[in-house]
């Protein structure tokens, strides 16, 4: 309860770092759905890295949208990363199946524009934050859902995820019960499981994995996380689970807020790029 209290109180600790973000380096827009079903290119100023970040933004699963996440895209091109943000259509209007279906559909969007423009990476890193690490573990593991959409073996061969809900047999908060209705239009958790990630590993997806989840998320428990780094070592995955170790642990304050801090003052933010590079 004392966790859930703080992450809510969080949220106005973000408002102002957020506000003084500059708006240096202007996406591209490419649409390729509706309003919803586009996504903002941020190349690389100056580019470093032959590594192609797509990063996959929270809020739920029923708000936000690349433009919102605008300095995560940015923070990744200052840092010498081409970066790419999906958006996707959202709860309660569209559930579970459509939403999952945006991202895949979104990804193939987004390689037909790489090969439009003759861009060709080393490496392809998911990353995602909250709601979305959800939909970034689906896009690499998912392989049923891959194969439908056409995706080959290998990309994206990196996944990140910043607090996302990851494995669905622990108690939830009730905020998290909530949003998972909303999703799945049902209550059943064996609805849920067939959109829980921890239920897609099935070691036909061999994805370098980074699960960085706090102690004090107040929004989902550290369990979940544990038990989806221990079943992708069962599997033979190279994978790690990171603990936050910052004063600043909450949900909001470490799945996006860690983009808005400076390097020196969180060790999660340097661990997600260090484990990038």
């Amino acid at each position: 309860m004392k966790d859930s209290l703080r992450e809510y109180l969080s949220y106005g600790g973000l408002l102002l770092p957020l506000l003084k973000v500059k708006r240096t380096i202007r996406p591209r827009k490419l649409q390729w759905g509706d309003r919803a079903q586009y996504f903002l290119h941020y190349p690389a100023s100056p580019p470093k890295r032959d590594n192609l970040i797509i990063y996959i933004h929270g809020g739920g699963w029923n708000s936000g949208s690349p433009a919102d996440f605008h300095f995560i895209g940015q923070r990744f091109a200052l840092e010498g990363y081409d970066c790419i943000l999906p958006g996707y259509r959202k709860a309660p209007r569209y559930h579970y199946a459509a939403i999952a279906d945006d991202i895949f559909r979104g990804y193939r969007a987004i390689q037909a524009y790489l090969r439009k423009e003759n861009a060709a990476y080393t490496h392809i890193t998911a990353v995602g934050s909250s709601a979305g690490a959800h939909l970034g573990a689906l896009l690499c593991f998912d392989s049923a859902r891959r194969e439908t959409h056409g995706i080959a073996p290998g990309q994206p061969d990196g996944f990140v995820s910043l607090a996302g809900p990851l494995c669905f047999d622990f108690p939830q908060t009730w905020a998290q019960n909530k949003l998972m209705k909303d999703l799945f239009a049902s209550t059943s958790m064996d609805v849920w499981k067939s959109g829980e990630p921890l239920s897609k590993l099935d070691g036909r997806q061999m994805v370098r994995t980074l699960i960085v989840q706090s102690r004090h998320d107040g929004v989902l428990g550290f369990e979940q996380a544990e038990k989806f780094y221990r079943r992708a070592l069962e599997l033979g995955l190279e994978a790690e689970l990171f603990a936050v170790p910052d004063a600043r642990n909450t949900h909001s304050a470490y799945s996006a807020g860690i983009f808005l801090r400076p390097f020196q003052e969180s060790a999660t933010l340097r661990k997600v790029f260090s484990w990038i590079s």
